[in-house]
């Protein structure tokens, strides 16, 4: 599953459920987005939009988590950073769910936070679609 941020300003931006989880959960729990926005912006097709100010508010929030980062960094669904490489997983329908460590699962990395907060800069605002 993907999402595409369209900006009210310049090109679209895709990304992907393993990426954009741990994002919207950066954003929530610095409150820069309140719980809807969280519930509508991890849904495809419900029309999130954010606002020229709140995608500023969210860049900064985004560059603050990157000064405790490096590149080749990720971030996991529960914040923490790692410089450990990403496990590969094959999902299958018999496994448990103590086999799957969802933390590191939905993770993102330095260089998808970076894009995003540049993009946020420069949006103009966008919706999730």
């Amino acid at each position: 599953m993907s999402f595409i941020l369209v900006p009210s300003e310049g090109e679209d931006l895709k990304v992907n459920a393993w990426n954009w989880r741990p994002t919207l959960e950066l954003l929530f729990a610095y409150g820069v987005i309140t719980e809807e926005d969280h519930v509508l912006m991890g849904l495809n097709g419900c029309g999130a939009r954010v606002g020229a100010e709140k995608a500023q508010r969210i860049a900064e929030v985004v560059t603050r988590k990157l000064t405790g980062m490096n590149p080749g960094d990720r971030m996991l669904a529960d914040l923490a950073v790692t410089s450990e490489p990403k496990k590969r997983v094959v999902v299958r329908p018999d496994m448990n769910d103590d086999e799957i460590d969802g933390n590191d699962l939905y993770s993102t990395a330095f260089e998808w936070l970076e894009t995003f907060a540049r993009f946020c800069r420069s949006s103009g605002g966008f919706k999730v679609v």
